[in-house]
């Protein structure tokens, strides 16, 4: 093998066996004044989802569209919609408000 080209080959080798970093995440625990509970998950690969864990179960809310100061994500019947602290929370014909507790 040629010298000039052990320099690139090693390079390419490197680059391929490199792991890509872990996406970068933030989960928030929020409290419902009926009693509720929910985490909230967020991850850099794609902010406009946001990952509810309410029930036991999980689902994926899309971003929609919201008033200036407001996120809004729903999906299948479930609705947050968040104003700093303070999230509403809709499921089940059910509306609740909910306060953020801890972020991790």
């Amino acid at each position: 093998m040629n010298g000039r080209w052990l320099l690139p080959a090693l390079c390419a080798a490197g680059l391929a066996g490199s792991v890509a970093p872990a996406p970068a995440q933030t989960f928030q625990k929020y409290q419902c004044r009926d009693g509720a509970e929910f985490m909230l998950g967020f991850f850099s690969v794609d902010p406009r989802i946001a990952y509810l864990q309410l029930d036991g179960k999980s689902i994926a809310l899309p971003k929609r569209l919201s008033f200036p100061g407001r996120k809004r994500y729903s999906k299948s019947g479930v609705s947050l919609s968040t104003n700093g602290k303070a999230v509403t929370l809709k499921r089940g014909g059910r509306t609740s408000d909910c306060e953020l507790v801890q972020a991790y």
